[in-house]
């Protein structure tokens, strides 16, 4: 295993900032600093530093038109006893940070990997199209990149809970459990159906390029908000993290192109194409007063994967879209059940 990885692996690069990635080593730091006025936004980034301490680049080899590689974690686990494997995606736009409150529980039970998606965190953007087979083949590239060919559970949270569902409906063989924080559901939502607009692209990419300036400082600012407020609502948004996510967009623009890339074709429709498919069990975890993906979506789905899945489970849970972040405790007690059923490789 270590020889595998290790052959996978390129250093990171030394001179890289907190946005630092492959293809800009040091983005607009001047335009990072800009938006980081308050102690709370500093400390947020702080935090989100310190999620890439023990970062690597991990070079993927699969089908892919172009080169690919990711900013990843492997985490030991922190008891000898714990032998699960756990994959985390994450969701979009998001990065591998938005996980941290969630870390510790997992390495009770196993090890842990986890990794920033093209085109989002540190990772460098790609050109080819990033649909939701896409990224799940990079996600199945970097679990074969550490080893893994069989029995990882895959927790997915909003479009990463989109491509944990494609895994499991690819390689079965794979994912020994699927466990879908506030999963994209079906059909698709009003905020996914105006990202599918023709022109949101380039418009919404022109905009996050031109952040520091007068008036698409003041627009950005309004639209980072609004969507920080629905992803939370009705929770509370922790503090500084609506300044300090917007300083990465603003940083590196290219962030939000991939945002809109991503669902370019309605992955909704391949959600519920490959939905008869999967036999892997999964667990819906979903917030009650979830307002990007409302409930009634996510049931939707559950109840086209059950017919062929019918170990697979749905939980509500008081919250909105981001409980695993807002509400830890809650979720990590519905995965202590989950876990403790015992779930072999879908076959």
């Amino acid at each position: 295993m270590t020889r595998m990885r290790e052959r996978h692996m390129v250093p990171p690069d030394a001179t890289a900032g907190p946005l630092g990635s492959e293809t800009s080593p040091r983005p607009a730091r001047w335009r990072y600093d800009l938006w980081m006025p308050s102690p709370t936004a500093r400390a947020y980034a702080e935090s989100l530093e310190a999620s890439y301490t023990s970062s690597y680049v991990a070079e993927l080899e699969g089908a892919f038109r172009d080169p690919v590689r990711v900013r990843a974690v492997h985490y030991p686990a922190t008891r000898a006893s714990a032998k699960r494997r756990f994959l985390l995606l994450h969701g979009n736009p998001s990065h591998l940070h938005h996980f941290s409150a969630n870390l510790a529980f997992l390495r009770e039970h196993g090890e842990v990997a986890l990794f920033d998606a093209p085109g989002f965190g540190r990772s460098p953007a790609v050109e080819e199209p990033i649909s939701l087979q896409f990224m799940a083949e990079v996600a199945r590239a970097f679990a074969a990149s550490l080893g893994w060919h069989e029995g990882v559970d895959v927790i997915g949270q909003s479009h990463g809970g989109a491509v944990a569902q494609t895994l499991a409906a690819r390689w079965p063989e794979l994912v020994r459990s699927g466990i879908l924080l506030c999963t994209m559901g079906y059909p698709a939502t009003l905020a996914l159906r105006l990202g599918m607009l023709p022109g949101a692209e380039t418009v919404t990419h022109a905009v996050a390029s031109r952040a520091t300036r007068f008036p698409f400082r003041a627009l950005a600012t309004a639209f980072a908000r609004a969507e920080t407020r629905a992803s939370f609502a009705p929770d509370a948004i922790p503090e500084g993290l609506c300044e300090g996510e917007l300083a990465l967009v603003a940083a590196r623009p290219e962030i939000q192109r991939s945002s809109i890339r991503a669902i370019h074709g309605d992955p909704t429709r391949i959600l519920r194409e490959q939905a008869p498919r999967i036999r892997t069990p999964l667990l819906f975890v979903h917030g009650a007063g979830d307002r990007l993906v409302p409930i009634a979506f996510a049931e939707r789905l559950f109840a086209m994967v059950a017919h062929g899945s019918p170990r697979s489970r749905f939980v509500r849970i008081e919250g909105g879209h981001m409980v695993h972040l807002t509400q830890p405790a809650r979720v990590h007690a519905e995965l202590e059940r989950w876990l403790a059923e015992d779930r072999p490789a879908s076959v």
